[in-house]
């Protein structure tokens, strides 16, 4: 049989993966990667259409004649939006899964840009603003539960990758969007045309998402595949591929030197390999999946762990939001920097953060969290400080622009790793992941919605220049805590909960012995 060995042994902090030793078909194996690739491109997606809309601003303001004040209370339809949406669309997610609430928010977020078209004043845009980022949210939401789903079956980090495809779409957005803007391309052609792109690029790839991760779903076997992707899994015509032969397991159809074993027609578990030996002395049938953890009631009392958790995503969002709103006003009020350059800013900010994304999974992976957010952190601190100080020099412009980079890079991995902490100690305790996330994405949602105004609020007494400094100041706080985003303890995750010998949450069986071990 064909096989590859999955899992991971663990990173050199202790943050929480197990050293699993699982045999897959490469078949099983592939199917997992595509759950990853479909997780993705909803990410892409979701800051496509969002980044694209940013552009636009200035023509909706002139096109409805508002003032400052007026696009300013329309614009907060977004933040109250998000708000009212992310703990509900948590406790959908906990309940009924991933999957059902990224279909149903993916065609909402899809079309809910036409509704900003019929705004006709700042009441009505401020509500056309509230459903696009209600829709917004709960896909990002529920898009996080499905990468720390696709993750935790991985058995190792994949989700700074995953948001790598949102920092991707951000940047190809906002091209997008800035060049509709100077064509004067109508806005109901771009909302038209980006939101069929989006509908018929990522929706039909949810066939590929993995289930199970609602409380009605995983009661029994865990994490499971989609219904397409678990026909394809077992095979289209009950067949499992096993490299040279196939076993025909639903239908009782044998190859060589193989038996029929009963398993869940959608699970995860891998097929017996194939031996060489004859039906009696074959492989015995893997074991039934362990019982699922009771759920633990979601309490105030339950969630107080996740609070470090929280305040981390609170200051890296506060950063980033800090990036996408002064960035282009400190080049160009304090540095001195032409309309053009000052764009530069955010664009190296964004291509920092997606560059570092890339290779964060690998690097956490060899060298642990504290050791690759701490020096990250602490150096995006200390350029941004360098930057803030030379503000009023020549070198103001240049060193304004590396320092927004450097600063990219610092908060790279802090919300993909925040995510994934949450989930795998949600996981560990019998928490919804889902409720967790929405609980952590809220409170860093909160930095992002309040930090750039209370950033303005503050240069009105100090400067803007002065008042950056608290981003410096955040950063620093992110690396001091960096620890937290290790999650929970190796010895917890694989013995479970204070120390006793609770089997591991991952229902896969032991490879058996002499079976191939083929990468």
């Amino acid at each position: 049989m064909s096989t590859r060995r999955m899992g991971a042994e663990p990173v050199a902090d202790g943050s929480g993966w197990a050293a699993v030793d699982m045999a897959w078909t490469a078949a099983q194996w592939r199917r997992l990667r595509r759950a990853r690739v479909a997780t993705m491109v909803v990410f892409f997606f979701l800051a496509l259409l969002l980044a694209a809309w940013a552009p636009r601003i200035p023509q909706v303001k002139d096109a409805l004649a508002l003032g400052d004040g007026e696009l300013g209370l329309a614009l907060l339809g977004a933040p109250v939006g998000a708000i009212v949406t992310l703990w509900g669309a948590g406790v959908l997610v906990s309940r009924l899964g991933s999957v059902p609430v990224i279909r149903f928010s993916l065609v909402a977020y899809a079309t809910l840009g036409l509704v900003i078209i019929a705004a006709t004043g700042p009441l009505s845009l401020f509500a056309a603003l509230a459903l696009l980022s209600g829709a917004s949210c709960a896909l990002d939401l529920s898009a996080n539960a499905q990468a720390a789903a696709v993750e935790h079956r991985f058995g190792r980090r994949i989700m700074m990758m995953v948001h790598a495809a949102w920092t991707a779409g951000a940047l190809v957005g906002a091209g997008l969007g800035a060049a509709a803007a100077a064509i004067e391309l109508p806005l109901s052609i771009q909302f038209s045309v980006l939101g069929a792109l989006t509908v018929a690029g990522a929706l039909p790839l949810t066939g590929w998402m993995l289930r199970g991760d609602g409380s009605r779903e995983s009661a029994s076997t865990g994490f499971v595949v989609s219904d397409a992707a678990a026909d394809e899994l077992d095979g289209a015509d009950g067949e499992v591929e096993t490299g040279d032969s196939a076993v025909g397991a639903r239908d009782g159809v044998v190859g060589a030197g193989a038996e029929t074993h009963a398993r869940p027609a959608t699970s995860m578990l891998p097929p017996p390999p194939a031996t060489g030996l004859s039906p009696a002395s074959a492989v015995p049938a893997p074991p039934p999946a362990p019982a699922a953890r009771p759920v633990t009631a979601v309490t105030p009392r339950a969630l107080l762990p996740f609070v470090p958790l929280s305040v981390i995503a609170f200051a890296s969002f506060l950063g980033e939001g800090a990036a996408a709103d002064w960035s282009a006003v400190y080049l160009t009020d304090v540095t001195g920097a032409s309309a053009g350059v000052a764009g530069i800013g955010y664009v190296a900010f964004m291509a920092c953060m997606l560059v570092v994304r890339l290779v964060g999974d690998r690097a956490v992976e060899t060298f642990g969290i504290r050791r690759v957010v701490r020096p990250l952190a602490l150096t995006a601190a200390v350029m941004f400080a360098v930057a803030l100080a030379s503000g009023a020099t020549r070198t103001g412009t240049a060193l304004g622009i590396v320092g927004f980079a450097v600063l990219g890079a610092g908060l790279a991995c802090v919300i993909p790793a925040a995510f994934s902490a949450a989930a795998r100690a949600a996981n560990l305790v019998g928490l919804p992941a889902g409720a967790v996330i929405a609980v952590v994405s809220s409170v860093g949602y909160a930095g992002w919605l309040t930090g750039p105004p209370l950033i303005g609020g503050l240069a009105e007494l100090v400067g803007l220049r002065g008042a950056l400094w608290s981003v410096v100041a955040f950063t620093c706080a992110i690396a001091l805590f960096a620890g937290t985003l290790a999650g929970p303890a190796r010895s917890s995750w694989t013995s479970g909960e204070r120390g006793t010998s609770a089997p591991s949450r991952r229902s896969v069986p032991p490879r058996p012995q002499g079976s191939a071990d083929m990468s």
